[in-house]
């Protein structure tokens, strides 16, 4: 019993690893990024924002059908929409070109905190109904629960959309 536990642990750990190394890897890139252009706080959240979408809906895509499914449990449009679920990483995949290579204004910044606060509604009634769901949002890449990630991904964007609103 003692030996599965620790197994159960031990994977997490390696789980939380893969996050962490993903967050990091996200980090560094953009302030790689930003940092050959005058590298102000607005550039970094630019490029961070953009990263990040890329780098998740490229986790996404790797395994679609799968995200797809598993992102109906928790999020209220995908629930009545599979189409929905199923285009949610290519707009992800928008977002991040349009942060990077765009001009993200108040536009942008609106869209993104209204899918961001509307994947974040999904999440907090799953977790307030106490469903006990993985994430699936670094595809199937990273297994940890529906919090953990999810609260990085839906309320960090959510916020980060919220800065660049007032940064513009």
């Amino acid at each position: 019993m003692d030996k599965h536990n620790d197994n159960q642990h031990l994977n997490k750990r390696r789980e939380y690893v893969k996050l962490a190394l993903v967050l990091v890897f996200i980090l560094g890139f953009s302030v790689l990024l930003s940092s050959g252009t005058g590298f102000g706080a607005k550039l970094l959240f630019e490029n961070f924002m953009g990263v990040f979408f890329l780098v998740f809906a490229g986790f996404k895509i790797y395994s679609l059908k799968q995200f797809a499914h598993g992102f109906q449990d928790y999020d209220i449009i995908a629930r009545k929409s599979l189409l929905y679920a199923y285009c949610y990483p290519f707009m992800q995949v928008l977002f991040g070109a349009l942060y990077l290579f765009g001009t993200p204004g108040f536009m942008l910044n609106s869209v993104v905190l209204v899918v961001s606060i509307i994947s974040a509604t999904g999440v907090y009634k799953a977790l307030h109904a106490k469903q006990i769901l993985h994430c699936v949002c670094l595809g199937s890449v990273v297994k940890l629960p529906l919090s953990t990630v999810s609260f990085i991904e839906d309320f960090g964007m959510a916020i980060m959309a919220i800065v660049m609103l007032v940064l513009n």
